[in-house]
């Protein structure tokens, strides 16, 4: 729901959202469980994520018995896809500054 309010030009910010109060359909369910269980992946120089490492997401959907994986794979993709960019982003605000000490 969130990713089809961003799609139609709406703001979402992914921090305040309550998980708790939110039911998402099975397959968004299961994308997520099996997205959580990828590795992520990080430029240790500039800090920049480049997303989670698809390679053994097959072995992953195999262990969680991943009945349409087509489908599963391609909102993984969208999941990652969008929390990359607010990873990165995030990544380029600048910092607050903490009171000055005089």
């Amino acid at each position: 729901m969130m990713i089809q309010m961003e799609e139609e030009g709406m703001e979402v910010d992914w921090d305040t959202l309550d998980k708790e109060e939110v039911i998402f359909p099975y397959e968004i369910q299961e994308a997520f469980q099996v997205w959580n269980y990828l590795t992520d992946q990080w430029d240790g120089m500039s800090g920049t994520y480049f997303g989670k490492q698809m390679a053994g997401i097959k072995d992953v959907m195999e262990l969680l018995e991943v009945s349409n994986k087509k489908e599963i794979f391609k909102l993984v993709k969208l999941i990652d896809g969008k929390y990359s960019k607010h990873v990165n982003k995030k990544q380029k605000q600048p910092q607050q500054a903490g009171p000055s000490k005089s």
